[in-house]
């Protein structure tokens, strides 16, 4: 098995948009976002033209050509470009990638797909915000090469094996969202909130909440440090129900100063703004007097108990009320004065806590199989993994090996 430089062995980033192309052509956009790191890519359903196109909306990817994220590339957002009856436009932010003759496409593809290949890229970003690589890198990145007919046989035998464990996960993340709808439904039928509630009294928020406010929003990055100051959360950060820690930004102890209303207390409710418009969770004790950037924070007072609040927020009652008020064609965007008119039901904070303990319980088993099936999914996305990276860098024999017990 040969080694090769990337550039050796494929054409990078060979044709892009000119400027002068006509400002009615039209194509559908890829961002970053559009592909996940598990490898699917979601296309859009409508189409923009090149007037009216982002900038960065320049990169010319053949089906069957492999694209590399060179920002945020923890988010591993690498795949093949699949076939498409309508021209697809890449973002500047990919590196495309196109084999040459000896080369089989798809090996090429699950390539860049392996652990070795995503280590590599991981490894020679910089930035700690937005993490980003050179395309000329990646072009110098080494790549094993086993004869034609081999890469061949290798590729057929990863496309029948992924598409297996595909197939598994799938049905997995299928009994994942009834699961959802069931706790939906069970909230729900417990918070007497749906449309055909009668009898309870409804007020906006703003008449329950002590306060209702936003983090940072005016050049927050220019507070960004890389060690010290303070904790920050952002959008990505909140979940319906849940905080993670994880990819946490940090801002200077003066950005941290100037900004007092958006410091975080323990109990706050914070709120996405963008994106995941709507999705609420409580602030635990660890992250008191943190700060945060673009979230909505919602004081309870003595009116609300935060984690009921939190309930509410999350259902879908509320969701329809955030997807009615929010704006932006991309992204959904929620702002404060819509936050304070949220209808939040006007019962008493004991029957509140009652209600919070009477729904802890009635989901702790459905939260439970949800958890087992998170955690099967994960084991099938580290197998799918493994196993690609095991076969393209000779690690078994493809002609001989089902792919069972590879990864174990």
């Amino acid at each position: 098995m040969n080694v090769y430089r990337i550039k050796n062995v494929a054409d990078i980033n060979r044709k892009t948009l000119p400027e002068d192309t006509d400002p009615e052509f039209e194509f559908k956009y890829i961002d970053i976002s559009s592909v996940g790191s598990d490898g699917k890519i979601t296309i859009p359903d409508k189409t923009t033209t090149f007037f009216s196109a982002p900038s960065r909306a320049r990169r010319i990817a053949p089906e069957g050509s492999v694209i590399v994220s060179t920002v945020r590339t923890y988010l591993r957002a690498i795949t093949t470009v699949p076939p498409s009856h309508e021209p697809l436009v890449f973002s500047t932010g990919f590196a495309i990638l196109e084999a040459t003759s000896g080369v089989d496409k798809r090996f090429l593809g699950y390539h860049c797909r392996s652990q070795h290949f995503i280590d590599e890229i991981t490894a020679r970003s910089t930035g700690v915000s937005y993490p980003a690589i050179n395309p000329s890198e990646i072009g110098d990145l080494p790549i094993r090469l086993p004869s034609l007919e081999e890469q061949r046989r290798i590729a057929d035998f990863l496309d029948a094996e992924t598409a297996r464990i595909d197939s598994l996960t799938a049905a997995r993340q299928k009994m994942a969202s009834l699961l959802a709808l069931k706790r939906d439904r069970l909230i729900e039928a417990y918070l007497q909130i749906d449309s055909t509630a009668h009898g309870i009294a409804f007020s906006p928020l703003k008449y329950l909440a002590a306060e209702v406010t936003v983090g940072i929003v005016i050049t927050p990055a220019k507070w960004y440090v890389t060690s010290g100051g303070v904790p920050a959360l952002r959008g990505t950060n909140v979940r319906p129900g849940k905080i993670s820690a994880d990819s946490l930004v940090r801002i200077s102890n003066a950005g941290h100063l100037e900004n007092r209303k958006s410091r975080l207390r323990s109990g706050d409710v914070v709120v996405v703004r963008t994106g995941q418009a709507g999705s609420a969770a409580v602030v635990p004790p660890a992250l008191d007097g943190a700060n945060c950037i673009d979230l909505i924070i919602v004081r309870p007072g003595p009116k609300l108990f935060p984690r009921y609040l939190e309930y509410v927020l999350n259902s879908s009652y509320a969701r329809r009320h955030v997807e009615e008020h929010s704006t932006g064609s991309i992204q959904a965007h929620f702002n404060v004065g819509a936050m304070k008119q949220v209808p939040i039901p006007s019962i008493s904070r004991q029957h509140q806590e009652r209600l919070v303990t009477v729904i802890d319980d009635a989901t702790a088993r459905i939260d439970r199989l949800n958890k087992r099936i998170q955690d099967q999914t994960t084991l099938l996305v580290e197998r799918r993994r493994a196993l690609i990276t095991a076969a393209v860098t000779g690690q078994f024999d493809v002609s001989t090996a089902s792919g069972r017990g590879v990864a174990d």
